[in-house]
């Protein structure tokens, strides 16, 4: 091989591996502008004031950030700043998940960090009959994430992620979904390996950290680069 070769091939590997790279940083800020902005919709979205305005209760009763601690039929036990309230629901109490999606009653479990908005039924104001309850640890949302696969399961594998928010994310996979490689070419949930950089889009779970639903998967890491090495020409 002569040296023009070399150097042209070595270059062409440059180039791929910058792209890369610059692919990965570009995958890995925009994660982190998601984060950003899921946290000041978050904040915004938690303000008792403004809960309140939205639903035009001035005045009433307005729990902030407050942890289910009991669930029995339709009455939840909120517990906020070491003070315990009793919150009543009805077929009027509107359910709602931490980016105003709709909810249920049956999502809510002991443990979840809900607001919760209505009106005081008793003089002690411990008892709220809710108009909202709003379930901050439950987004079911499709959304695109990044992380490293950590190790394989059955369904799918677990993998490290770009925020330290999220953690290690569970993600399940299924017959509809599609595997591809850096290149958009096809490929089989089996070529997946730990190690592997992926992009996953599914249905978040921000409770259980789960990722399902999964409808397209990108191994970052799929084809195997060939890697180049100069042979001297006798």
């Amino acid at each position: 091989m002569n040296k023009t070769k070399i150097l042209i091939l070595t270059a062409a590997l440059f180039w791929g591996l910058s792209a890369a790279t610059q692919a990965f940083a570009v995958d890995g800020r925009q994660e982190r502008v998601r984060e950003i902005k899921e946290d000041l919709r978050e904040k915004a979205g938690s303000r008792p004031g403004l809960l309140q305005k939205f639903f035009n209760l001035k005045g009433r009763a307005a729990i902030g950030t407050g942890n289910v601690t009991a669930k029995d039929g339709t009455t939840l036990t909120v517990e906020k700043d070491g003070k315990s309230y009793t919150v009543l629901t009805d077929d009027k109490t509107q359910f709602r998940r931490r980016f105003w999606g709709k909810g249920s009653l049956d999502e809510i479990q002991v443990g979840h960090q809900v607001n919760v908005i209505g009106h005081w039924t008793d003089d002690a104001r411990t008892t709220v009959q809710a108009k909202l309850v709003r379930d901050l640890s439950i987004q079911k949302r499709f959304g695109v994430f990044f992380g490293v696969v950590k190790s394989l399961t059955s369904g799918g594998w677990v993998m490290s992620t770009v925020s330290e928010k999220r953690a290690d994310q569970t993600v399940t996979v299924s017959a509809s979904t599609k595997f591809v490689n850096r290149k958009e070419e096809a490929i089989a949930q089996a070529d997946v390996a730990v190690g592997h950089r992926v992009r996953v889009k599914g249905l978040w779970d921000s409770a259980a950290n789960t990722v399902t639903e999964v409808t397209h998967v990108k191994d970052f890491n799929l084809p195997v680069r060939a890697t180049v090495s100069a042979t001297p020409t006798p």
